[in-house]
């Protein structure tokens, strides 16, 4: 890859990692309204746009196959996709939320021979509310492998985020949803950009991610009047009435207490007790 050395729109790239079901799409749309940032969703997944012998079609949740980031997006071999994607958006900053963390690895170390900034932000949850989520969408998995897995990435990301030698950052997901305004003052501190209050209402704003949470994203289709219930359908059934029934406000989300059967929780603590000390949320 020949990477840009000139002239380079893309300044920054703010990496969110932890495991899924943390509440990175949330936090990725805030932090992409800010008028210089442009949230990318998991990033990872634009190697497969116009690929037709990609059996599912990647593109933005909110506006389909006619959106104007990703429509005619195919990824260069001339340019890193952190400036491809800078030239689309006319943002200098890009927020990316891929959890992988070898494709995190080989980022990192692609912008570090750029201009470019890299940053990290491990988003971290209460393992227990991830183990919920994940049980709740995948039912016919086996709850000891999906355990196994959290674990795994944990462990992981725990080990890149001390390998990582440039500014990175620890939020936990439970701070975020009960103290919104301050914890984005901190996130634009540490990206060094200025606060703009309405960020917080990431709703307003034009957003095209790729993957992530479509309960967080059905807010912004209600919010902004569009078809709820042609987007409602991409929402687990067992999910639908929740996001249905959800203000528009950011709230903590702690359905896994009274979802989340005991006999599992005892084997996530045997399991993974120790992973977990760190990112337990006990108030």
């Amino acid at each position: 890859m020949v990477l840009n050395s000139g002239s380079r729109i893309n300044q920054k790239v703010c990496f969110i990692c932890g495991a899924g079901h943390s509440g990175s799409t949330l936090l990725g749309l805030i932090l992409g309204s800010h008028q210089d940032c442009f949230y990318s969703g998991e990033a990872r997944k634009a190697r497969f746009m116009q690929n037709t012998n990609y059996p599912i079609k990647r593109t933005c949740n909110l506006c389909g196959i006619n959106c104007p980031v990703w429509k005619d997006f195919i990824t260069s071999t001339h340019l890193d996709l952190y400036e491809q994607i800078s030239l689309k958006t006319q943002k200098p900053i890009v927020i990316d939320s891929t959890k992988n963390t070898s494709w995190l690895e080989e980022q990192i170390a692609t912008i570090q021979k750029t201009s470019s900034q890299p940053f990290l932000l491990f988003l971290q949850r209460d393992g227990r509310a991830v183990i919920n989520s994940r049980t709740r969408k995948y039912p016919q998995k086996n709850v000891k492998e999906i355990i196994d897995d959290w674990k795994e990435l944990i462990n992981e990301t725990q080990e890149l985020y001390r390998h990582f030698n440039g500014n990175k950052i620890k939020i936990k997901y439970e701070h975020l949803a009960t103290n919104v305004e301050s914890v984005i003052i901190t996130l634009c501190d540490f990206l060094e950009i200025d606060y703009q209050p309405q960020m917080v209402k990431y709703y307003q704003h034009e957003h095209h991610p790729v993957g992530g949470n479509n309960g967080t994203k059905f807010l912004i289709v209600k919010a902004q009047h569009k078809n709820t219930e042609e987007f409602l359908h991409k929402v687990s059934k067992r999910c639908s009435d929740y996001y249905q029934n959800h203000g528009l406000e950011i709230t903590l989300d702690l359905r896994w207490r009274q979802e989340l059967d005991p006999t599992v929780e005892r084997l996530f603590e045997e399991i993974a007790d120790k992973e977990n000390e760190e990112l337990k949320w006990e108030v």
